[in-house]
Order: C-alpha cells, then sequence, then structure tokens
C-alpha cells in the first residue's frame, strides 16, 4: 500500500527546483494521507471535551451526551451524519483502566447500534440487537493486553487509549421523540475521571490550516505511535529534516521544510477529495470495506473526510452518489428522480434512508425540515403497481401531492446523496442488486 501511495503521490506532483523541498514535500503528502483519520479523531474529540468549546455535544471523558432531537441543518459537529436517530457520544480515555458500558434493554423494533471506533476511525465493535439482542447488558471496554474484573461485565479490547463511542438509537416520526430519549438516555458509562489525550488538550488551531495539521500530527505521535505500514513515510519526513520523535514546533521549523509540508498537505487534500468522488461519474460508489481498513490508507483517509464514523458493512453500507444519469454533477437547479421499480426497494433487515448534503458535507436548511426520506418517512406515495419515485429539486411543484410527499429538497446549487443501508441483506452485500441511478428529468444548468 505505501509504494502505491508514493506511485499516486509522484504523479500529481511536479518537478521542484528545491530537492529539498521535494522530498519533504514527498514525505509529507504520504504522512498526510496516512494520519488524516487521526487527526480527525482528534479535532473531534476537542470540539466534544475540551471546557472551551462551543459544542452543544460537549461532555467530560467517560460519559455519554444523548442528544434530544434528530440531527438537522444546525447542527454541524460531525460531516455527513443521519437524520434518522437520536445520537450517543462519548469519548472514552481508558488510560486509568478500564470503563463500564451499560446498555438498557430495547423492546420492539427500534433499531439501535453502539459503534466503537478506534483513534485511527477503525469499527473494531458493534453492540446491537442483532449482536447481543435486545436485553441490554454490561460491558467493561478495556485495553488490548489488560485483564479486567469479569464479572463487572463481559470484556471488550479496545486498540488504542481513545476510543469514540458512537451511538444511535432510532425515531419512529416525531409522536416517537419522547420515548427515544428514554431509550437514548438509559444508556451509561462509568470509569475513572481522566484529562484526555495530551493531543486533545494541546489541539493547535492558528489558521494556517497545513502547519496546523502537521502540528496536531506530530502532537499526537506520543498517545498513537507510529504503525508498522507508517514506518516508511515517517522516515522519510526525519530524513527530510523533521525530527519527531522530539517535540516539534512546526512554527519554527526552517522555510523548505514549511514550504514542503504545505505543498505535501494541499496534495493529499486534493487526493482525498478526488477519490471520494466515483472516478467514472456513475450515480453510485460504495465501499464494503468501511470502518476495517486494513493498511488501506486511502480509503480511511476519504471515510473521514466525507463520512467520519462510518459503520463496516456487516452492520450498515453507505452509496454515496455525485453525478446523475449523464455523468454530471448533482445540482439542485435541476430535477431529479429516483425510480425504485416494483419489487427493487433497498433490500435490508432492519431499514433504507436517502439522505442529501451540501457541498460543505452538512444538511441544508430547507422549508419543510426534511433532510431524510426513507422506508419510515410518513405519507410516501407510491405507483399503482407498487414502485416508488423520489423527487429531487430545489423547488417543488406544491400542486403535484405525489411530488410533495415524495420531495428531498436540495440546495440551489452542488450537492450530494448517501443510501444507507441497514443490516443490508446478501443480494446487496453479493453484488446482486443494483441502485437506481439518479435520473436528471430537467436540467436548468
Amino acid at each position: 500500500m505505501y509504494n502505491q501511495t508514493m506511485s499516486i503521490m509522484e504523479k500529481m506532483m511536479g518537478s521542484d527546483e528545491d530537492p529539498r523541498v521535494a522530498l519533504v514535500r514527498m514525505a509529507a503528502g504520504a504522512v498526510a494521507l496516512s494520519r488524516y483519520p487521526v487527526v480527525e479523531s482528534v479535532r473531534t474529540c476537542a470540539l466534544h471535551t475540551l471546557p472551551h468549546s462551543r459544542s452543544p455535544m460537549r461532555m467530560p471523558f467517560n460519559t455519554i451526551h444523548a442528544s434530544t432531537r434528530c440531527w438537522t441543518h444546525e447542527d454541524r459537529d460531525v460531516v455527513t451524519p443521519a437524520n434518522d436517530f437520536l445520537y450517543l457520544n462519548g469519548w472514552v480515555d481508558l488510560s486509568n483502566g478500564p470503563v463500564q458500558l451499560d446498555i438498557p434493554p430495547v423492546d420492539g423494533d427500534r433499531y439501535f447500534v453502539i459503534e466503537l471506533l478506534d483513534a485511527f476511525t477503525n469499527n473494531f465493535v458493534n453492540l446491537s440487537a442483532r449482536s447481543i439482542g435486545r436485553q441490554g447488558g454490561h460491558f467493561v471496554l478495556h485495553l488490548e493486553g489488560e485483564a479486567p474484573e469479569p464479572r463487572a461485565g463481559k470484556p471488550v479490547a479496545c486498540p488504542t487509549r481513545l476510543v469514540w463511542l458512537l451511538g444511535r438509537v432510532l425515531v419512529h416520526g416525531e409522536r416517537d421523540l419522547e420515548a427515544a430519549r428514554q431509550v437514548a438516555n438509559a444508556f451509561r458509562l462509568s470509569g475513572e475521571p481522566v484529562s484526555g489525550p495530551a493531543s486533545v488538550s494541546r489541539w493547535h488551531e492558528s489558521g494556517d490550516a497545513a502547519l496546523d495539521f502537521f502540528q496536531n500530527v506530530f502532537n499526537s505521535l506520543a498517545d498513537f505511535p507510529v504503525c508498522e505500514d507508517e514506518a516508511p513515510m515517517f522516515a522519510l519526513l526525519r530524513r527530510a529534516g523533521v525530527k519527531w520523535h522530539a517535540q516539534v514546533d512546526v512554527a519554527t521549523l526552517p522555510e523548505t521544510v514549511q514550504e514542503g509540508l504545505r505543498l505535501g498537505y494541499a496534495v493529499a487534500h486534493r487526493l482525498i477529495t478526488a477519490f471520494t468522488e466515483s472516478r467514472t461519474g456513475r450515480s453510485w460508489v460504495y465501499s464494503l470495506g468501511l470502518g476495517r481498513y486494513g493498511h488501506d490508507h486511502l480509503l480511511r483517509a476519504c471515510t473521514a473526510m466525507k463520512g467520519l464514523g462510518a459503520l463496516a458493512a456487516d452492520e450498515a453500507v453507505y452509496a454515496s452518489a455525485d453525478f446523475d444519469d449523464t455523468g454530471a454533477h448533482l445540482d439542485g437547479r435541476n430535477r431529479y428522480e429516483l425510480y425504485f421499480p416494483p419489487g427493487q426497494l433497498p433490500p435490508v433487515d432492519a431499514m433504507w434512508s436517502l439522505s442529501l448534503y451540501g457541498m460543505d458535507r452538512f444538511f441544508v436548511g430547507n422549508p419543510i425540515r426534511r433532510y431524510a426520506i426513507g422506508d419510515r418517512t410518513p405519507g410516501l406515495q407510491y405507483d399503482a403497481d407498487g414502485g416508488l419515485r423520489l423527487v429531487i429539486q430545489h423547488e417543488i411543484d406544491r400542486d403535484s401531492p405525489q411530488s410533495t410527499a415524495n420531495w428531498l429538497p436540495a440546495p440551489a446549487g452542488g450537492f450530494y446523496l448517501i443510501l444507507r443501508f441497514y443490516h443490508p441483506q446478501a443480494a446487496f452485500l453479493e453484488g446482486r442488486y443494483a441502485i437506481p441511478a439518479i435520473h436528471a428529468v430537467q436540467k436548468n444548468v
């Protein structure tokens, strides 16, 4: 994977007059690609835990914050969120020992999942009705290699001392909101008080995106050491004159090094951005490798940019669409349809949901406050033969009841879509189900 990454980097780079800048740029680009997910984890953790944060989700380590409503365009803590749930958010620090997680009984058909991610964004465990049943239980989160007290609960080994707990509790519409809140508020974390990793408390943000990024990379290395497949990238960076084993102050590095860091960051950022979209212009792309990336640094970074906190495919699959059936970028000034023929709705055992996001990767404000549409949306109008036709555009013909009921509002400009499959069936996982393309009914741009 390292050689493949370096080859891609080389193709995106031109020649440099100063070989010192070229060396730093090459090394920095590879490091930026590899460490982007870690920096995003630290950034999000800082946003949620630092005392001066203004985030509505702010809470101490080893506790859970339960949202009181489904997320909308007003919520901007995590990119590409879902609108179907109450989110449970907690940052676990295992520095002072194990932390206990209590999951309450969840009756009926209410979907829930407790997702656990390590600092590198690996979704290493999911606790849901499918994996633990609906009776709830007690679990002990501990570092790999430790032996927690078995009477406290079922042990869950964690790869890193920092763990992101990202839970979801389904809301069956407005009338169900209070019942969903009661379920969400019954989840508990309990552990010794901690101040959190130093890289979180030292989160650096001066306004210089590239140098800030690398300062946070270097700050994080003590907490989250270099992995085996990252070693060649960091070795090259050290050869370029950045002694990252020591405490690094990026602002004091030589100008040639700073220039190389900026150029490397720019190349990596362009690469990640480019690969978050389909390279063929197809409507839908998805990967069954999300959440458990192995050595695929590029997929991990792309997911951190456009879908931080993604569940692994055995729990959910995320199909994204940036293009219509003509290969053109989606734009709300045009009119689109997503048509599911009879018997061809997304094959899931739990639920499916289609969400729309602006180019800033957050929900878009709209007059009917609809951010997603799916199998539980009230009032959906089906065709006489059972087909389902969803309308996606900026404005809607309010004289057409079906169009209004089936309308997913878009901004007056670019956007993208995420179609989520929760507990996807074998037909989808084995490639026997094809998602219909986004059909451009009318083009105005």
